[in-house]
């Protein structure tokens, strides 16, 4: 074999073996706040549930209605952050903030279950203003979807506890 076809196969042999370059990494939907709010109202929606094992009989129906509701939301919930890749740890244990029910709170409301309606108003009004927030500043679709329907669902539920 003459020389140059000789360095021609070598090259081509070269080249053949060099790997193909990585696909380009994909791009998330979520932003910032999409991931913020997925992992806020996840312990929102858990630490109210035990409160409501608490309800005084005047709430007690409504407390259901919002038990089943909440654990609805949380199955989605979970399949967002599951879904945007986050970690399933609470980053705000031990937060304090309005509209999440605390360990204080909680013993509060054991103590005095009137308290639990304060709670709840504070609560739903919370993660409703959270709700309106993710669909105007969220990018993923799915997550706004979801938004818009709790934002829909903390109204009526305000309703009925005002009317209680």
């Amino acid at each position: 074999m003459p020389w140059g076809v000789s360095a021609l196969v070598l090259l081509f042999a070269g080249c053949a073996a060099t790997p193909a370059p990585p696909p380009p990494a994909e791009v998330s939907p979520f932003n910032a706040t999409d991931t913020a709010w997925v992992q806020l109202m996840i312990p929102m929606n858990e630490q109210l549930l035990p409160a409501l094992d608490v309800a005084p009989a005047s709430l007690a129906q409504f407390a259901a209605d919002l038990k089943a509701s909440h654990a609805q939301e949380l199955v989605h919930l979970r399949q967002l952050r599951d879904r945007a890749g986050l970690p399933d740890t609470n980053v705000h244990a031990g937060h304090q903030m309005p509209g999440l029910i605390s360990e204080a709170d909680l013993l509060v409301i054991r103590t005095d279950p009137s308290a639990l309606s304060k709670k709840l108003h504070e609560h739903l009004e919370q993660t409703e203003k959270l709700a309106r927030s993710e669909q105007e500043n969220g990018t993923d679709a799915a997550t706004k979807e979801f938004a818009a329907s709790i934002e829909s669902s903390r109204r009526d539920q305000l309703g009925r506890l005002g009317q209680g």
